[in-house]
């Protein structure tokens, strides 16, 4: 009988400890709350009235080169050090540093050893990212989302004095014998110009960048989302001429599928560098 009411004993022990765990978790835990709930597919809305435009992303699909460094707190937060001391408020507006994505959370630093964690959907962390996306494929932001402040400029060093060199003290000079000039050497002859490259025709441009995505030199897309390879017209970029080719190629954006003209620079028989062919942009 003693070991029967020792094990509904223990029973009831476990079903108490499962059911008090939600409100006293994350107290016990010196969590907040409310840290990893919130929204995968944030919606961001510009402008008011006829004009208002409302994105929504997925933000299961923001890559880590789309991660913002730093982003606005949109309410107050709490940082402090890894052992928990020197906890500190943030209040609204106050701008963090982003250390890593975990979830639909932020791990964020205020400087120094202060640490904290906020929710992504209290952050403009969303705004940010449709910065990104529209600078990237129509290279200009949205209406009504900040440009990033510029980073301050670098002070410039003062140069320091050049001293003045003290004259040697003039040379007593005598009557030596005059040496006879020797007769100055021929010139050399100049080295003659090397030859300027043959220029590709059609079939080799197509090649050279086939060749150039294939090989991974950028990462924007691949040779399989490349619906039309054809040549373009020769240019002059930064005072050098290159002959151009064209690739078009299917991109997932933020408005839908959307069909984008990629442009390759060759020169000397290869792919020097893509651009954006509507805003000249370099792709990476």
């Amino acid at each position: 009988m003693k070991h029967i009411i020792w094990a509904i004993a223990i029973i009831l022990c476990f079903f108490l400890g499962r059911v008090m765990y939600s409100p006293l978790g994350p107290a016990l835990l010196a969590q907040p709350a409310n840290i990893g709930s919130g929204n995968e597919r944030p919606t961001v809305v510009f402008g008011s009235g006829s004009s208002e435009l409302r994105i929504t992303i997925d933000l299961t699909s923001v890559s880590d080169r789309e991660m913002p460094t730093t982003v606005e707190l949109k309410k107050p937060a709490l940082v402090a050090a890894s052992d928990g001391s020197a906890e500190t408020p943030l209040e609204s507006g106050t701008t963090v540093t982003v250390r890593k994505r975990n979830g639909l959370n932020l791990e964020i630093s205020a400087g120094g050893p202060l640490r904290g964690l906020v929710r992504i959907e209290d952050t403009d962390f969303t705004e940010r990212v449709v910065e990104y996306r529209g600078r990237r494929h129509f290279g200009t932001a949205l209406a009504g989302i900040p440009s990033p402040a510029p980073a301050p400029p670098s002070p410039t060093p003062t140069p320091t004095p050049t001293p003045t060199p003290t004259p040697p003290p003039p040379a007593v000079v005598s009557n030596p014998t005059p040496t006879p000039t020797p007769p100055e050497p021929a010139p050399a002859p100049e080295p003659e110009p090397e030859p300027e490259p043959a220029a590709l025709n059609e079939e080799q441009i197509v090649a050279a960048m086939k060749a150039s995505v294939s090989g991974g030199v950028i990462k924007e897309f691949t040779a399989e989302q490349v619906q039309a390879w054809k040549i373009g017209d020769e240019e002059i970029v930064d005072g050098e001429t290159y002959q151009t080719g064209l690739a078009a190629y299917k991109a997932e954006t933020i408005f839908g599928p959307k069909t984008v003209q990629a442009k390759a620079l060759i020169k000397g028989g290869k792919v020097v560098k893509w651009i954006y062919a509507k805003t000249g942009m370099e792709i990476r």
